[in-house]
């Protein structure tokens, strides 16, 4: 009996020890920014348009409260309601986390507007519904 209540402290030692050095390796690395989650803040302008007008789609990505300007990647997927026209559409970052691009719609109905964005080991994907009127 004795010498699995000396296995079991032992155990309980080593886990403590090996607790112990992860929080303290993830202290010294400064990797606490990559625990961030990144933040896209989707948006459309305006937010309703007439068939053949442009629409100027951003997406502000930040993390910990600042922009993340090296994302891996960031598309927008346009669906027209109902099926019909799909696309995905790679985006180049402009300035200050902000990724943008204009868009003429020349049918009219609703479209799902999703941004796709795979940065610092992450995915976000914020909707947006735009209204096009005829």
């Amino acid at each position: 009996m004795n010498r699995k209540k000396m296995a079991l402290i032992a155990a309980m030692v080593l886990m403590a020890v090996a607790l112990a050095a992860c929080n303290d390796s993830k202290a010294e690395s400064g990797d606490d920014v990559m625990a961030e989650p990144i933040i896209v803040e989707l948006s459309l302008t305006p937010e309703s348009i007439k068939a053949g007008e442009k629409v100027l789609i951003e997406a502000k990505v930040t993390q910990a409260g600042s922009p993340v300007e090296d994302a891996n990647a960031v598309e927008f997927e346009v669906t027209l309601e109902g099926g019909g026209v799909q696309a995905k559409v790679p985006v180049k970052h402009d300035q200050g986390g902000v990724y943008k691009m204009e868009k003429t719609f020349d049918e009219a109905g609703t479209y799902r507007i999703v941004s796709h964005v795979t940065a610092r080991g992450q995915h976000s994907m914020p909707l947006k519904e735009l209204k096009v009127a005829e």
